[in-house]
C-alpha cells in the first residue's frame, strides 16, 4: 500500500490524522509533526488570504506556520 502525503509538509507518512483547518472550512490530512506544530498547508494560507484579506492570515505568515517557500504579497493578491 502506498503512503499518503501530508497536506502541509508534503512528506510521505504512514499515519495521518484528519484535522479541521484553522483558516478554511475544510478537513486536512496532517502528520503528527505538522499537527503538533499547528502548521497549515501553504495553499490554505494563500487561499484564505485571497478570500478574507492579508490581516486574516498575517499571524500564520509572520510566524511561518507552514512549510515551503515564503509567501509573498503578490501571491495573496489575485
Amino acid at each position: 500500500m502506498d503512503k499518503v502525503l501530508c497536506y502541509s509538509c508534503n512528506k510521505s507518512k504512514n499515519a495521518l490524522s484528519v484535522k479541521k483547518s484553522a483558516l478554511l472550512p475544510i478537513n486536512l490530512l496532517l502528520c503528527n509533526s505538522c499537527t503538533d506544530n499547528k502548521l497549515e498547508p501553504r495553499w490554505t494560507i494563500i487561499l484564505a488570504g485571497r478570500q478574507f484579506g492579508s490581516d486574516f492570515v498575517k499571524e500564520f505568515i509572520i510566524k511561518k506556520k507552514y512549510c515551503g517557500n515564503e509567501i509573498s504579497a503578490s501571491e495573496l493578491l489575485v
